[in-house]
């Protein structure tokens, strides 16, 4: 008995967590896209809301599987229990690419500004 209680409270801060992440990444989409249309040109514009598509749907993976753990501590649905993992694995597949591409850049960026301090330090000699 205890136990279930400790599993639903912890269930119940998984799932209000998990809204409010989705709710921040679908802000951070959505600002995104604002800042694509005070840019002004369009190339830019289409490129901004290409990657603001990306924390938008991520967050609505993560508030999805918030709200189907809620349903699942109310009903005790397996239904939603299979959802609400879907969700997540969906969430955190998104989160995995992103990241890869993202560190992938980072590095390709890095290495990048290497070769330029090394090509200016060549020239100043």
């Amino acid at each position: 008995m205890q136990s279930d209680m400790l599993m639903n409270d912890t269930m119940l801060k998984l799932a209000s967590d998990s809204k409010l992440v989705g709710i921040l990444y679908m802000v951070i989409g959505g600002l995104l896209i604002l800042l694509g249309l005070l840019i002004g040109e369009i190339a830019p514009f289409i490129l901004v809301t290409a990657i603001a598509i990306v924390p938008i749907f991520i967050g609505l993976r993560a508030r999805k599987g918030g709200q189907h753990i809620e349903r699942l501590i109310g009903t005790n649905d397996p239904n939603d229990k299979i959802v609400a993992y879907e969700n997540y694995q969906k969430h955190f597949a998104v989160l995995k690419v992103v990241l890869i591409i993202g560190n992938i850049t980072l590095a390709t960026m890095v290495l990048g500004l290497f070769e330029a301090l090394t090509k200016l330090s060549s020239m100043m000699r």
